[in-house]
């Protein structure tokens, strides 16, 4: 995303959506897009040629399917893999030309100039068999598609699950204080009811004596 970003930056400060540069950069679109579809061929052939028939057995990544396990070969997998880079880039190729012809796009055009060499650079197929890197750690077949929002769905949850735990942990503490302040105003509570019923007592023995005295008066009499 950074270097899209920042391809459009470039693109814009000098200029080179102007029409003077539209065939230019249609000549260099066509020039890379040969030379990818030619790469992709030499792949083919790379592979048909080296006939790797180390066997291969992993379970089937499409959503479709029910837990099925494919068993192949490490020449018919990567043979599937130029396939389906041949098939995106001619996809690529149908979408872009559409929209610069009729819409009069040009960004398309300067992105997929400049992005496929960095796309083939980190192509597995391309770490294998044009620098001759083992397959092994991110190279070890079968390959996993890079998911680009994977961070921010990661970061976004770290987040969410952030303010989660610091939510419940105030609202613990609202909890926590309100409780202390009703048992406190329950203990004031308590002690105001016992101090009022202090003097009514008093009272209530006052008043007894002072009948018990009446009563012995009256008795003398």
């Amino acid at each position: 995303m950074a270097v899209i970003f920042g391809t459009m930056h470039v693109v814009k400060k000098a200029g080179l959506e102007s029409p003077e540069y539209v065939n230019i950069i249609r000549g260099a679109y066509g020039v890379v897009t040969v030379l990818l579809l030619g790469f992709t061929y030499y792949l083919k052939n790379t592979i048909t040629r080296k006939n790797d028939t180390t066997a291969l057995e992993y379970d089937d990544p499409s959503p479709s399917s029910q837990g099925d396990r494919i068993v192949t070969t490490n020449v018919k997998y990567d043979l599937g893999e130029v396939a389906k880079l041949q098939k995106s880039t001619l996809m690529t190729v149908a979408i872009v030309v559409f929209m610069h012809f009729k819409f009069g796009y040009v960004q398309p055009l300067i992105l997929q100039t400049l992005l496929p060499a960095l796309n083939t650079y980190k192509n597995q197929l391309f770490q294998i068999y044009v620098l001759g890197k083992p397959a092994t750690d991110s190279l070890k077949r079968p390959w996993v598609p890079e998911n680009p929002l994977a961070a921010l769905t990661g970061a976004s949850n770290s987040n969410s699950n952030s303010n989660g735990n610091g939510n419940s942990n105030s609202e613990g503490t609202r909890a926590a204080a309100d409780a202390n302040d009703n048992s406190n105003n329950g203990s004031a509570s308590a002690s105001d009811s016992a101090s009022e019923s202090e003097p009514s007592s008093t009272a209530k023995n006052k008043n007894k004596s002072k009948g018990k005295g009446k009563q012995e008066t009256r008795k003398d009499k």
